[in-house]
């Protein structure tokens, strides 16, 4: 099962604590910290999610403004067959996953990162990347999730997904991207139950974003008390 998520800079700037776990306080209560030391970053370049996308962001066109989705974020979560696999068998998943997701999204280059979490009740991983597209008019890279996250794209993401782990995990892999969640849903408590899982885990994220927003916020302000008192 995986769904997507898009965000301005502002937003990654908190979500990166997030996807780091920079922080042990968590109002998520799933996450267990005793298990953090389980997760791991499939992108191995230099920095974290947030220098990432700043250094990405001063080789390609972007517009000046607060609104724009710079991050786009995909969370894959691990298939209820893989439950009871190995820690090897589970992270071949995500790793042919991510494989997937470089070579869908203009590879290692738009990649800020893929962030698996082992310490909440499901293993899932965030695959952030940054939406670029080649101007063919300008003849430059630009940050455009409009043109990348296509309705085509998004009809056809988890068919493709599936596809390609039966052809490179066959061994491993029978059925869970799909496996009535995606197509074929028989019932209404098949779909209701869907639907209610998608939606906790994005109440769970927009809750620790809103926790570290405020954190931020109150920081700037005990900053400018201190320039003010100079």
């Amino acid at each position: 099962m995986a769904h997507v998520e898009k965000y301005t800079k502002g937003n990654v700037q908190g979500l990166s604590i997030h996807w780091n776990r920079k922080t042990e306080n968590h109002s998520n209560q799933e996450i267990n910290n005793k298990r953090s030391y389980l997760n791991y970053d499939l992108c191995e370049k230099e920095g974290d999610t947030l220098s990432r996308m700043n250094d990405r962001l001063r080789e390609v066109h972007c517009l000046n403004r607060k609104d724009v989705k710079v991050c786009a974020d995909w969370a894959v979560t691990l298939p209820e067959s893989l439950r009871g696999a190995s820690e090897k068998e589970q992270r071949t998943f995500f790793e042919k996953t991510y494989e997937f997701l470089v070579n869908r999204y203009g590879g290692e280059k738009n990649v800020l990162s893929a962030n698996v979490h082992n310490d909440e009740t499901r293993p899932h991983m965030h695959f952030a990347f940054m939406p670029v597209v080649w101007d063919e008019k300008k003849q430059r890279e630009k940050v455009s999730a409009k043109e990348v996250l296509t309705r085509k794209d998004l009809k056809t993401f988890h068919q493709d997904l599936d596809k390609f782990l039966k052809q490179e995990i066959a061994h491993i892999y029978k059925e869970g991207i799909l496996n009535n969640k995606t197509i074929g849903i028989d019932t209404v408590k098949d779909l209701k139950k869907y639907s209610e899982e998608i939606q906790r885990q994005k109440d769970n994220m927009d809750a620790e974003f809103k926790e570290y927003k405020q954190k931020l916020e109150k920081q700037m302000q005990s900053v400018d008390k201190e320039l003010k008192s100079k």
